[in-house]
């Protein structure tokens, strides 16, 4: 098991996108080519990927994802659509994902990355780590983006925008090949946060595990009282239909999610238990007040807290003409100056005609001298609002 540590959003800071240049994975197997790996699929044939991206799925989701652009060529043979690949990325549901990744470490080539997509990482680590005869090392994978629309027809390029992928290395891992995988999360538009497994899963026990059993549980509470006044069900709208949402996702999306991560998500149920006592008591002694105020404090916090915002306050928004290595020369030049740069990421891009790169820096003032640099080179800057 990985050190029981996780890198503090507080103190995280991405390696100098100079460093990182000319770290691409060229040849890329994406096994199920569904929304999560339809969306990888698009977001790096949007950025001129330069290898081939080999998608392995059902013969009708290949066609589709063909048509669409998100893959160069697709595989029905397993062993056919691994062989040879840098980077293989099993964006499968977690009991698949656990009957795979064996087969795939095996049979990839040997300093293959294997990387996954599943929501729950603790028993595919020790799955991987039991594999004695692995060829490929594997880095577990969770972007905490998706949608309620599933399958290749939904895929979506922007799908990672903005979003935290979590990372879950095992101690076998070398520096090179975590920052490569982080580099590629950053080309796909997420903010790549490194923890392990455990405590991976007890995290998301509490932010989405749970919440999805106490949606089931509103919605059967509120289907019994129903049973008694059919008056109920009709007006269960707005706030009710919010909070129960998650219920209404077809249950092959989260039954697996939760039988991986049971006894997190029980040790959770029982504590969340607890927190509704102590709410039922405050409420009968009329101190419903101090429990809105730590809530409020807590939805104040989550509304200030979004991806890439820990370390920087000022982003800039530049124009740039569609040409190999300008996201290199614009770092260049920007370092040339001592301007240090947090962040910089495509947000947009039109082929052979340009696109749009977000440069995030520390302060205003150094957002300022970044704008006059880029200017004097012919670049288009504006500060982002």
């Amino acid at each position: 098991m990985a050190e029981n540590v996780s890198e503090s959003l507080d103190t995280l800071t991405l390696t100098s996108p100079l460093e990182l240049m000319g770290s691409e994975f060229e040849r890329v197997a994406i096994v199920g080519v569904g929304l999560i790996g339809g969306s990888i699929g698009l977001r790096m044939k949007s950025m001129d990927h330069a290898g081939i991206i080999v998608g392995h799925d059902k013969p009708d989701v290949l066609n589709e994802a063909l048509e669409r652009g998100a893959i160069d060529r697709g595989v029905g043979d397993l062993s056919e659509a691994v062989a040879d690949m840098d980077l293989i990325v099993l964006a499968t549901p977690v009991d698949e994902t656990l009957k795979l990744l064996p087969t795939v470490l095996r049979m990839a080539k040997s300093g293959c990355l294997v990387t996954d997509t599943a929501a729950a990482k603790k028993e595919i680590f020790f799955t991987a780590q039991n594999v004695k005869d692995a060829r490929a090392q594997y880095i577990g994978g969770h972007p905490l983006a998706g949608s309620d629309r599933q399958g290749i027809a939904n895929a979506d390029a922007a799908l990672f925008d903005c979003a935290y992928w979590l990372l879950t290395p095992g101690v076998n891992i070398t520096p090179a090949q975590r920052e490569s995988l982080s580099w590629w999360v950053r080309l796909l538009g997420g903010y790549p946060v490194i923890l392990n497994a455990e405590l991976h899963d007890r995290i998301m026990a509490v932010t989405s595990h749970v919440p999805f059993v106490i949606a089931l549980a509103l919605s059967l509470w509120v289907a019994r009282q129903s049973g008694e006044e059919p008056l109920m069900s009709k007006l269960a709208t707005g706030t009710f239909r919010t909070m129960t949402g998650y219920a209404a996702l077809p249950l092959d999306a989260w039954e697996a999610v939760i039988q991986a991560n049971q006894a997190d998500v029980e040790k959770a149920l029982k504590e969340f238990a607890g927190i509704l006592k102590e709410c039922a008591a405050d409420l009968h002694s009329g101190k419903l007040a101090e429990v809105w105020q730590q809530a409020y404090t807590m939805q104040r916090k989550l509304s200030r807290e979004r991806p890439g915002d820990w370390d920087a306050n000022c982003e800039l928004v530049v124009t740039a003409q569609d040409r190999p290595g300008t996201i290199a020369q614009i770092a260049g030049l920007l370092a040339h100056h001592d301007i240090g740069i947090r962040d910089i990421h495509v947000i947009y891009v039109r082929e052979r005609r340009g696109g749009t790169l977000a440069v995030v820096l520390a302060s205003r003032a150094e957002a300022r001298r970044a704008m006059e640099v880029l200017n004097m080179n012919g670049y288009s800057v504006r500060m982002k609002d």
